[in-house]
């Protein structure tokens, strides 16, 4: 069996490292509730030595570095009531060899509009928000020559990831991804059967890209993760979805994002999908196993995470979409935006953003609303809806409850006023 990159760090080697990081001088001034409400989610994520950089999973920045501590500014913010974008994804391009069935990008306008100069510009907005975390995605981002430039301007504000099908990748490619800056590479993986996997993504071929770009960012030595969708049948065949978590602890990736079907783009109607209480309690079982078990990645399942018990949903509060044309969306999934950087600043855009979404919500909010946004899209087939169809969406269908918070934020003391963020000081961002 082929061994991770780096080494999993456990009993007194992790009690260590995280004793370092705690005491690190961005968390000068908070108090021990706070402390505890971060301990209570970082416990459920496993910790990697690569080199000298200590990784936790694909929405935390690598410690020691200068974008860690921007993180972490940010996570005290949203703690005390302030939306920050703390991870933004952009996606670069439309174009995807790929049909994949779950796609929520599927219906979006296909026009490259977003140059390379509209994009430095863009990332440095997100980054004076306070962004930390800066994920290129698409479509497929391998199909723009200029990624690399893309990511290079990134610098060390920020940890650069993408997110790729693995398709056509090189060698010579990897190595360049690498001089740029590229931190994270999270590559699609749904089986261990090459057919089924193909079958998903409606081309031949994508299973074997796909390992073949995990075996290349493994050898020039990244923190590889893959993004792992189960349907329910599969989710349903509980053997079977545990052996296909075997077989990535085979292939020695790092981390897995684990995101269940959500209700956009190709599934935006198809409530049938979702999964079924049952199959969230073996999404469960799987996050505590891997995330327990030495040699498994870790796992960030989003249905573990981003649920009451934890962070709950975050898009529009710590979250922020940019699509290939330009619109500011709550996050990957939500299909509305209230403005688009090509128009407006970003900072406007996250301010009516926010103000929509001011505390985070108790379930994914792209589910909630599918219907809802269905119907105000009637038969036009526009994604996302425009800025006044997306007033009329969080009017209709509100984005978070109106009293109760997800666990994280309950024990960090975040207030039941929804205006909160108002009454606190916006920090400065570096």
């Amino acid at each position: 069996m082929e061994q991770h990159n780096g080494t999993q760090l456990y009993g007194l080697n992790r009690m260590i490292a995280t004793l370092r990081m705690g005491l690190h001088p961005e968390l000068k001034g908070v108090s021990l509730k706070q402390r505890l409400a971060m301990y209570y989610v970082t416990k459920e994520s496993k910790m990697t030595r690569l080199g000298e950089e200590i990784y936790t999973n694909t929405f935390t920045p690598f410690y020691p570095s200068t974008a860690y501590d921007r993180f972490l500014k940010g996570a005290v913010s949203i703690a005390n009531g302030i939306p920050t974008p703390v991870v933004t994804n952009f996606a670069v391009t439309p174009k995807c060899p790929c049909n994949c069935w779950h796609c929520s990008f599927a219906d979006r306008a296909k026009q490259e509009v977003l140059t390379l100069d509209v994009m430095k510009n863009a990332i440095r907005q997100v980054q004076d928000l306070g962004s930390a975390v800066i994920g290129f995605t698409g479509g497929e981002p391998l199909l723009r020559d200029d990624l690399e430039e893309i990511i290079a301007s990134v610098g060390d504000r920020s940890m650069p990831i993408m997110f790729t099908t693995g398709y056509k990748l090189t060698v010579e490619r990897v190595r360049r991804l690498k001089e740029a800056g590229l931190k994270i590479p999270v590559i699609s993986l749904d089986h261990y059967q090459p057919e089924i996997h193909d079958q998903g993504r409606r081309k031949k071929g994508m299973f074997d890209w796909a390992l073949n770009a995990i075996r290349l960012f493994r050898e020039e030595g990244f923190y590889v993760a893959v993004s792992f969708v189960p349907n329910r049948e599969l989710v349903s065949d509980r053997a079977e979805i545990f052996k296909i978590i075997d077989f990535f602890k085979t292939l020695g990736i790092n981390d897995m994002r684990l995101t269940s079907p959500i209700l956009s783009g190709h599934l935006t109607s198809r409530h049938d999908r979702l999964l079924s209480k049952d199959n969230i309690r073996t999404i469960y079982d799987i996050q505590r196993k891997s995330s327990s078990t030495p040699g498994y990645p870790g796992v960030f399942a989003y249905d573990f995470f981003e649920g009451k018990d934890y962070y709950g949903c975050g898009a529009g509060y710590t979250y922020m979409f940019i699509d290939s044309q330009g619109n500011v969306c709550p996050c990957d999934f939500t299909m509305l935006s209230f403005g688009n950087i090509l128009n407006r600043p970003i900072a406007e855009i996250w301010k009516e953003t926010s103000r929509h979404f001011p505390v985070p919500g108790l379930s994914c909010y792209a589910n909630k609303a599918s219907s809802v946004i269905a119907a105000k899209a009637g038969d036009s087939g526009t994604w996302p809806l425009n800025p006044e169809k997306s007033l009329a969406v969080v009017t209709e269908c509100p984005t978070h409850h109106p009293t109760k918070r997800p666990e994280f934020y309950r024990r960090a003391g975040l207030s039941p006023d929804m205006a909160t963020h108002r009454n606190v000081t916006q920090p400065r961002w570096g």
